[in-house]
């Protein structure tokens, strides 16, 4: 999934693609390279990569992303229109985590035609389980959640094209 952020004055590009068991090979601009993403009882997320291991921290407010990683610290707006598909750049319809949780089902699979409102998948979180259902009518482009996998507020879960 591809989506754009500010950074101060520079507008990133960021794509992220699910490589499985935990593992994510992440772009931001040019910049290529594979994290294992491991979350932490303190909603916290343990990234570790070639150069090492580090801790993550993004707490979302609105469209704001402030991360800490480490010692660095990081105010990211998204983009308006900052997701879009790999060919031609149009908006996307993904659905985000509303919270941090486990995901514990997953309803659909990529290609699925779906009605609005139908459940897409469950994630439990403060003890409750929230599902997920579809704004829209349309057909799943991509499933970036598995159950079991522990996301972030933010994390796009389902992506949907078709209105």
């Amino acid at each position: 999934m591809k989506t754009l952020w500010r950074d101060g004055e520079h507008v990133r590009e960021v794509e992220t693609t699910p490589l499985g068991a935990g593992r994510w090979r992440v772009r931001v601009d040019l910049a290529e390279f594979e994290l294992a993403v491991e979350g932490m009882p303190d909603g916290k997320l343990r990234l570790a990569g070639d150069d090492g291991v580090t801790v993550a921290e993004v707490t979302p407010v609105g469209s704001q992303r402030f991360v800490r990683l480490g010692t660095l610290d990081f105010v990211l707006e998204r983009e308006i229109g900052g997701s879009r598909s790999a060919a031609g750049g149009t908006h996307g319809h993904g659905l985000e985590a509303p919270m941090p949780g486990v995901i514990t089902k997953v309803m659909v699979v990529v290609g699925d035609d779906v009605t609005k409102g139908q459940p897409l998948l469950a994630l439990e979180a403060m003890k409750m389980e929230h599902v997920i259902r579809a704004p829209h009518a349309g057909r799943v482009k991509s499933v970036s959640a598995s159950p079991g996998q522990m996301v972030q507020s933010g994390a796009t879960l389902v992506e949907l094209e078709g209105a």
